[in-house]
């Protein structure tokens, strides 16, 4: 079984609070925005809720704190202010789900702060720090060739090794930003890529397959990947 994950409790409208409620319910794990970028008390509980009640492994979803531009810039800021920062999201998260009876399981970084973070030594160490200080039990979910993951096996923090079925790749494994062509796959795009990964045709290794509730036709496109991935040798046809 591929294990199916999204990035949720980022909605902003009752429109996009009902397509998450919708991915909810197909998918096997859930990483979930903690205030830095979006999220707040009340939507941090409705997904503790919403997992214990589908059985879907709760994750963080720490960002740089920087609301305005939803993560996706980079930012300068000292050290010791982004750990506090990132420590802060994550244990609010946890007090949440602890006091509905779920479990914090994992933490994947959002955005700018992922991508950064691919790279980035200081800043991978930075944020498994963070994460220690919260839950030393905690796993981290990353690209396997990724910085993060590196720093992260050094420090016997366990990692869930992530691939993304609906974003484009560059070469050395990295995204391809959002700001350029490729960076965002359609339906039909998603859903190959899916089955390349699965029968081990791209060179990404990967624990969890993960999709995203922000893009246009995201239920359309994960229920397409969740039947490519029962049968990944077929094909889709274009829509």
């Amino acid at each position: 079984m591929i294990e199916l994950s999204a990035d949720l409790g980022e909605a902003a409208t009752d429109e996009e609070r009902a397509v998450e409620r919708e991915i909810w319910a197909l998918i096997d794990a859930a990483n979930v925005a903690c205030g830095g970028h979006a999220g707040d008390e009340e939507s941090m509980r409705e997904a503790a809720l919403a997992a214990s009640r589908l059985g879907v492994v709760l994750g963080a979803h720490p960002s740089y704190p920087d609301r305005e531009n939803f993560g996706r810039k980079s930012m300068v800021i000292d050290g010791a202010s982004l750990s506090e920062s990132l420590g802060q999201q994550i244990e609010r998260l946890r007090t949440i789900a602890e006091r509905e009876r779920v479990k914090l399981e994992r933490v994947k970084p959002h955005g700018a702060l992922y991508s950064d973070a691919h790279r980035d030594r200081t800043l991978a160490e930075l944020i498994v720090g963070a994460m220690r200080r919260v839950d030393p039990a905690l796993a981290i979910v990353a690209s396997d060739t990724s910085e993060m993951a590196a720093a992260a096996r050094d420090a016997g923090t366990p990692v869930i090794r992530e691939a993304f079925a609906d974003r484009g790749y560059r070469a050395d494994g990295s995204l391809v930003p959002r700001s350029e062509p490729g960076a965002l796959l359609s339906i039909e795009e998603a859903a190959n890529q899916a089955g390349r990964l699965v029968r081990g045709e791209m060179a990404i290794a990967f624990d969890t397959l993960c999709i995203h509730a922000d893009m246009e036709r995201s239920v359309d496109r994960l229920k397409a990947i969740r039947k490519r991935l029962m049968n990944p040798d077929s094909s889709l046809r274009s829509e």
